[in-house]
């Protein structure tokens, strides 16, 4: 039930307004029912320099389109996300960092699913995987239309990048 995208994407070079601010609007809520503040959108857009922190990768998809988002955290955010989600710090080394940062992204993923829902574009997340270290850059694919957005919060900055592509069609 993607009304708003056709199947074949060969031919969209944007992501619809309509998702991208579903994503926004979902990103806004899921940081504020975490730290009690509502980060604010950057209008400058995405990641330019390598950053050191870590990233969450999920995927909103249903049988035609795949929506991926990932959640970018530098260092000094993901150390303030884990105390106020937590209400200590959490190591960032620790497994305990890996598993904060996939609850978040599952969380915001769900509310993603939920809200780009009401604009046509029905799916369920995936699993969420999480990757941490130094100097990471975000390479979004050149293909596909993508996005990124960048939020100030009371904890720090983050990116969401976001990738859309066709679900693989089984034979």
């Amino acid at each position: 039930m993607t009304e708003i995208l056709p199947v074949d994407l060969s031919d969209v070079r944007e992501i619809p307004e309509e998702i991208i601010a579903s994503v926004r609007q979902s990103v806004e809520v899921t940081f504020e029912s975490i730290s009690g503040s509502r980060p604010g959108f950057v209008e400058s857009g995405g990641q330019d320099a390598p950053m050191n922190g870590i990233i969450g990768h999920i995927t909103v998809f249903n049988s035609q389109h795949t929506l991926t988002l990932m959640v970018a955290i530098p260092r000094e955010t993901a150390l303030s996300l884990s105390e106020v989600f937590c209400g200590m710090e959490i190591p960032f080394e620790s497994d305990d960092m890996g598993d904060l940062v996939g609850e978040v992204s599952n969380i915001l993923a769900g509310e993603v699913a939920a809200n780009a829902e009401q604009v046509g574009f029905a799916g369920q997340s995936s699993l969420p995987t999480v990757t941490r270290g130094s100097d990471l850059k975000l390479f979004l694919p050149n293909k596909p239309p993508t996005a990124q957005m960048r939020f100030e919060g009371s904890g720090g900055g983050f990116w969401v990048n976001l990738a859309l592509c066709e679900s693989r069609r089984r034979k």
